[in-house]
């Protein structure tokens, strides 16, 4: 019975190693699962700003196209009506 005593003692220390080391690795897997997460949420983070960034990018860029094509349209049309004018005036002169 005295040997079986030593036999017993160092099973149940390999037995609380064991669990020691599975308590670890759940711990380990645990921050791992956490850390992931946090990164997860800095890349969904960035991701939102991004596409914020660029929709503010378009509108900014709609916005400078909307007021070119304004721009243009305006120098045409005064640029026509001088036109008109000119040829209202040729006709009236070819009239009297």
């Amino acid at each position: 019975m005295r040997i079986a005593v030593p036999e017993e003692m160092k099973r149940a220390r390999r037995i609380i190693q064991e669990q020691d080391r599975l308590l670890s690795e759940a711990q380990a897997r645990l921050q791992q699962a956490l850390d992931e997460r946090g990164v997860l949420a800095a890349v969904e983070d960035e991701r939102s700003r991004l596409l914020e960034q660029a929709e503010q990018e378009a509108v900014q860029v709609r916005d400078g196209a909307d007021a070119y094509a304004h721009q243009v349209l305006q120098e045409l049309d005064d640029h026509l009506v001088k036109l008109l004018t000119s040829v209202r005036n040729g006709l009236d002169s070819l009239s009297h």
